[in-house]
């Protein structure tokens, strides 16, 4: 990415800061919260944690309650302030960081990185090498957590219906230039090259007996 296009992403996401969570939960029904408090449930107590993408930071609110040590990172500052202010009106704390992930770079620093909705605003080649790039950050053993949405799967009905209903959103986000148009992306078939094997996969339906939207991927670092 250049310094253009980082500066133009910070403008856009600067500019949704104060609606782009709550906007999220109310269109995934909860099910976005669902899935990040799914993944901040495997992390222990005093874990080093990173959060990439991590916005005004409900995944890394939820981890600093749980009591890892929490790093943030983050292209927008006014996500980050929003992020900071309601850290500190809990009484939390976390090391935040206004810089685009690929620059930072603390290599095998974490047990755990959290890329909870955020590979998702790349385009697929940018993506695949934020996901090496994020899998560099994890210690050997460490954690890898992608709260995402779901590729589709089940029956016609059921796959038309994730196609529509995500794709709609990407539209939205690709209007305020926040995301680009893309397929789903299968994150695991990239996990070899990242030097991650594939733990578990955990889905979200919509509704009870509803069609899969959303999952997490847990990946475990091998080297």
């Amino acid at each position: 990415m250049t310094k253009t296009t980082d500066d133009r992403l910070s403008r856009n996401y600067d500019r949704a800061a104060w609606f782009y969570e709550s906007s999220s939960s109310i269109f995934s029904l909860g099910q976005i919260r669902a899935a990040k408090q799914y993944a901040v449930g495997l992390l222990q107590p005093g874990e080093r944690v990173i959060f990439l993408g991590a916005g005004t930071g409900e995944d890394a609110i939820m981890a600093a309650e749980r009591g890892c040590q929490v790093t943030c990172v983050d292209i927008s500052q006014r996500m980050l302030d929003r992020l900071k202010h309601r850290l500190a009106r809990r009484g939390l704390s976390a090391e935040i960081v206004c810089q685009n992930a690929f620059d930072f770079n603390r290599v095998g620093q974490y047990d755990a990185c959290a890329a909870n909705f955020f590979l998702n605003v790349f385009r697929r080649d940018d993506m695949v090498r934020m996901l090496i790039h994020a899998a560099t950050l994890v210690r050997p053993g460490g954690k890898f957590l992608i709260a995402d949405v779901a590729l589709a799967q089940g029956n016609p009905l059921s796959r038309a219906f994730n196609i529509v209903y995500l794709k709609s959103a990407m539209f939205s986000f690709w209007l305020l230039g926040l995301v680009p148009l893309h397929r789903n992306y299968d994150y695991t078939s990239f996990f070899q090259s990242a030097g991650l094997k594939l733990d578990h996969v955990k889905h979200f339906r919509l509704f009870p007996a509803g069609p899969i939207v959303y999952q997490v991927t847990v990946g475990i670092k091998t080297s």
